[in-house]
Order: C-alpha cells, then sequence, then structure tokens
C-alpha cells in the first residue's frame, strides 16, 4: 500500500518553520516515496519504481509498530540515472531512510537513518573538500549549496533573523509601488524567503539573474527591502527590477558588502558554485607572469567561467589594491571578451554588454575622489587609462562626468606614456594572475 500525501508540503505542516533539516528534507524525492509499496508482504523485496526516465530501486528493511500508533518503516533507495543529463538534472541518491506513518498510511515524517548525506556535502563545501561534491554534482545540490551559502552570508551581514519563514503574499502589497504590467502576483498565497526579518528585510535567490530580476518584480511591494541574490549573470539586459529598496546582486557583490575578509573566505566555494560544481584549474602565479611577459600565442582562449566571475564583478567597489587589480583584469577580460565577439559577428547582442562600462566610470570616480589603492590615473576625452602593478589598462568611450571632467582639468590627470603592452590579447592570462596574486591573503584568512 502507497503512503498518502507523501510530499514535502504535508511535512511542513507536521513540523515548525524552524525545523533545522527543514532545507534538508525539501530535497528528499517524495515523488518517489510515495510511488513505494509499504506493505508488510513487501518486507525484504526489491521495487522498481520508473520515474521521468530514471529508474529508481527501493526495498523495505524493516517495518515497526510504535507504542504510539504510528508505523516506523526504514528502507533503502537507490537511484540509477542512464546518462549525465539525467545525472545532473536529478539528485542521485543510495540511502536508508526512516518514514513515519499512521496506521491509515497517513504521511507524518520521514528522515534518513544515518547522518543526512546533504550535511556532509555542506560541510564538504565550506572546507574546500569538492571531490565527491563533484562526483555527486547535479543541480539539486548545487541549489542546497548555493541556499545555504546565501543563508550563511545573510546572516554575516544582517544579524539574526528567519530562514524559510511563511508570510501571505498581500493582494495590496506592504507598500505601494507602480505595478509593471509584465508582471503579477502569482496565484500562489504564500511566500518563503530564504532570510528575513519580519517585512522589513526578505532575502531570496535564483541562479540566474533575469529569474532574480523577476522575483524582484514579484516581491517588491511585499517588504520594506528586497535582496534577491543570483549566482550566474546573463549576457544582456532585459527587464531590471529598479524599484526602491530591492537589490538584485550577484554573489559576488553580496559577499563583498561587508568586508573583502568575508570576500575571501567563500572566493573558492563561489566560483565551484558558479562553474556548475566544477573545479576550476589550478595555475602558478610565477609561471602565468612569465608568459605575459613573453606570450606565446596572439591571444589566449577565455573561458565562460571566467566571463562569468567578470560580469558579477563588475559592480563591485574595490576596497584594496588587490581587488582593484583584479577589477581591473575582469574589465579588461571583459572589453577582450566583446570586441572579439563582434568583430567575428557571433551575435549582435553581445555589442549591448558594453554596459559595464557604466559601471567602471563610477569605480573610476570613486578612485580619483577617494582612494586610488597606488593607481595612476589618466583621462583625455572618453579616454581611461590606470596603471598598477606595472600594468597599463586603457578603456576607450568611457562617459565624463563632472566628476570625471574636474579630475580631468586638473594638475593631478598627469598623461601616462604607454608602454607598449597591449592587455586584451592575454586579458585571460592577466585575470587568472590577478585571482592568484588574492590567494595568499585568502588562505591566511
Amino acid at each position: 500500500m502507497n503512503i498518502r500525501n507523501c510530499n514535502f508540503e504535508r511535512w511542513a505542516e507536521n513540523h515548525s518553520p524552524e525545523h533545522k533539516d527543514r532545507i534538508f528534507r525539501e530535497l528528499y524525492p517524495y515523488a518517489i516515496f510515495s510511488k513505494i509499496n509499504f506493505s508488510e508482504d513487501k518486507l525484504g523485496v526489491e521495487q522498481k519504481i520508473q520515474f521521468n526516465g530514471i529508474e529508481y530501486y527501493s526495498i523495505i528493511q524493516k517495518i515497526e509498530l510504535q507504542e504510539n500508533n504510528r508505523y516506523r518503516t526504514l528502507f533503502k533507495l537507490s537511484s540509477k540515472p542512464k546518462s549525465n543529463t539525467q545525472s545532473w538534472k536529478n539528485r542521485n541518491w543510495d540511502d536508508r531512510f526512516q518514514i513515519v506513518y499512521s496506521q491509515n498510511f497517513d504521511f507524518i515524517t520521514v528522515f534518513t537513518k544515518n547522518e543526512d548525506p546533504s550535511k556532509d556535502y555542506i560541510k564538504r563545501f565550506y572546507k574546500g573538500n569538492f571531490q565527491k561534491l563533484v562526483a555527486n554534482k547535479s543541480i539539486p545540490l548545487s541549489d542546497l549549496l548555493f541556499r545555504t551559502l546565501t543563508s550563511t552570508l545573510s546572516e554575516d551581514l544582517f544579524g539574526k533573523g528567519d530562514y524559510y519563514k511563511e508570510f501571505e503574499l498581500l493582494k495590496n502589497g506592504h507598500r505601494k509601488l507602480p505595478r509593471f504590467k509584465d508582471f503579477k502576483i502569482k496565484q500562489s498565497n504564500f511566500f518563503n524567503p530564504i532570510f528575513s526579518q519580519g517585512r522589513k528585510l526578505w532575502i531570496c535567490h535564483s541562479f540566474n539573474e533575469e529569474k532574480a530580476h523577476r522575483i524582484g518584480f514579484y516581491n517588491a511591494n511585499q517588504c520594506d527591502e528586497l535582496y534577491v541574490i543570483f549566482c550566474n549573470p546573463t549576457y544582456t539586459k532585459h527587464h531590471r527590477c529598479k524599484y526602491p529598496n530591492v537589490h538584485i546582486m550577484s554573489i559576488y557583490e553580496f559577499v563583498a558588502k561587508k568586508s573583502e575578509e568575508i570576500e575571501l573566505t567563500y572566493l573558492k566555494q563561489i566560483r565551484f558554485l558558479q562553474n556548475h560544481l566544477n573545479e576550476q584549474e589550478e595555475y602558478s602565479e610565477q609561471e602565468l607572469l612569465k608568459e605575459i611577459n613573453n606570450p606565446k600565442l596572439d591571444s589566449y582562449e577565455i573561458y565562460k567561467s571566467e566571463l562569468m566571475e567578470a560580469l558579477a564583478i563588475m559592480r563591485i567597489n574595490p576596497n584594496s589594491e588587490n581587488q582593484l587589480f583584479h577589477y581591473l583584469t575582469s574589465m579588461n577580460l571583459l572589453n577582450a571578451w566583446i570586441g572579439k565577439a563582434k568583430k567575428e559577428k557571433k551575435d549582435k547582442l553581445f555589442s549591448d554588454m558594453y554596459f559595464f562600462k557604466s559601471y567602471l566610470a563610477k569605480t573610476i570616480e570613486k578612485l580619483v575622489s577617494k582612494d586610488n589603492f597606488g593607481a595612476k590615473i589618466y583621462l583625455e576625452k572618453n579616454l581611461a587609462m590606470i596603471e598598477l602593478n606595472g600594468f597599463q589598462f586603457s578603456f576607450h568611450h568611457i562617459k565624463m562626468s563632472d566628476e570625471l571632467n574636474e579630475y580631468m582639468n586638473s594638475n593631478l590627470n598627469q598623461k601616462i606614456e604607454w608602454s607598449g603592452q597591449r592587455l586584451q590579447p592575454i586579458s585571460s592570462l592577466l585575470f587568472r594572475y590577478s585571482k592568484e596574486r588574492r590567494k595568499p591573503v585568502a588562505n591566511n584568512v
């Protein structure tokens, strides 16, 4: 006999919102549990279940009627995906569970026999031990790690709050905002932000930037301040949520919000997430610098993971020399990639990516008005040259604000004689070099 109402919604009804393992239980394969026959005559019998093209195998190992007249049954569940695509889209299971249900086979709760594998994954994630995570990579696991990191950072930044607290979506909103015609409140009556402080602050997540803006449109009027954190940015800008007190930001920007120390603590984890649970190649700082000074190739490939990181950090305000250097190598990498894509006419939309220069202009404003971290800055018409650590970064078509014009016409604006080294062809080498320069600092945090 199958267990009735075996789903996370019923689990949530039977447990408090503050349950410490809520985030893990939400990921259980309830649809598979509901297809298992828990009759006593199935004890020790392997059951084969097919769901979404994947084969699952279950064996009931023990059925026990407890003193409270509830059944507690021990069973093992394993999955056998047929392709890498199935493995990526669906989490792999090879675990023993205990499920509790009434004599009428109404679902009450479920948990793993031993330590929940999700807890082990999270421990490994924070320690930077990714080998087992790579072997079991999937979208559900990626989402678990992303949500967990967002929760950790939320408490670091804002103090104590509630996790996954349920809020009723107010028809007229908590605050008045103009309604964007393409985004109306969904039929769902409730919403559970990852982190909240009443309706004063909500923090949500989305793996990609476009969906993050949709979440912003849907929920902007439900709280005083809303953060939606995304992992991977999009190449081009479509609908952008610009409501007051709504912050759509990359996980890089979010982690750097408080201090560079916190940013360095979690950079390895963020890069692992952004690279779809694949570890990035390690490089030698000395070998990179040697090849930068004597390139073996006319140009070097820019990896997608590098492009994603560069896009994700373009709104970060550098607060140290190393952070500024990495920021400049990132903007140089974007400049090089867009120029190459535009030249090869891969996609006309890529020309829209030059919007990064508006953020770059704001960063230059801060450098000339506050701390330049040892960088030399020269402005001429719409050209900006910045020299740091012996490298000269140049950017054309920079819109000159009043602050930049004031600097350009001052005695501080000293001309930089070009060294003759073109940085765009070696942009990926410089980017990797700047990453390696920050590693010793990160290891001492």
